[in-house]
């Protein structure tokens, strides 16, 4: 159950709606924030190539895993089956020199020999379908597509893809005076007055409070966690604390 801080937070600010009250010369509002998105990602390609295609679009909701989008991969593809196929051989010629082996027919240099090309076929084979799926841009978390920076047919290296956000949950980050320090605590609920154009008064949980108080501005960090599992309140607007 969340513990209620906004009486606390509102003594810490009798008389200092600002931090430009709390020091000279600073015309920061300590209270004022900005909802940012919980978690975001620049998607680029670990391997150069081309788009082979793009599955989604700016706006679209996308869960953990699903594709984004392919590079060309026709020549990895055919290498990655010729590296199983040679995979494929050399287990078979382990099986067929099975029993020689158990009778000790077959030299120690001999069995090894036959164990290290399953073995290298094998550890090639891994490397190729590693490979291809270094061609393949999977969602690292449920979000929304913010933008497209790419195009289908486009040749990328180390290019800009996409950028995906997750708005559920929503982060918060709040300046306080140091007045308030020693107020909260993890888990405590604050109002948050969220802008235009939602103008509404959201209760935020508090998941971070800084431990170290910057000393040029006597101010610390604290982060808050809104649930928005409905996708109800944009990233991007501008907030306050409720008092």
């Amino acid at each position: 159950m969340f513990h209620r801080a906004n009486h606390l937070l509102t003594l810490a600010l009798i008389g200092l709606p600002t931090l430009a009250m709390a020091q000279e010369g600073t015309n920061i509002d300590a209270t004022s924030c900005l909802v940012d998105p919980g978690r975001s990602a620049t998607m680029s390609s670990e391997v150069p190539g081309m788009i082979d295609e793009i599955r989604i679009d700016s706006g679209d909701k996308v869960a953990e895993g699903d594709t984004l989008y392919t590079l060309k991969r026709d020549v990895e593809e055919a290498n990655l089956e010729l590296e199983n196929t040679r995979a494929q051989y050399a287990l078979r010629t382990l099986q067929r020199n099975q029993r020689l082996i158990e009778k000790g027919i077959l030299s120690e240099s001999e069995r090894d020999q036959i164990r290290t090309e399953l073995s290298l076929a094998r550890l090639q084979a891994n490397q190729a379908r590693a490979q291809l799926n270094e061609m393949v841009g999977e969602a690292p978390f449920d979000g929304v597509i913010a933008s497209l920076e790419s195009e289908e047919g486009e040749f990328i290296d180390n290019t800009p893809i996409l950028e995906l956000v997750q708005l559920d949950p929503l982060r918060i980050d709040l300046v306080m005076p140091l007045e308030a320090f020693n107020q909260y605590a993890i888990g405590d609920a604050l109002d948050i007055y969220l802008a235009a154009p939602v103008e509404k008064t959201v209760s935020a949980e508090i998941e971070r409070i800084d431990s170290v108080i910057d000393p040029s501005s006597g101010t610390f960090g604290i982060r808050l966690r809104l649930d928005n599992p409905n996708n109800e309140y944009p990233a991007g607007i501008n907030c306050r604390l409720a008092t």
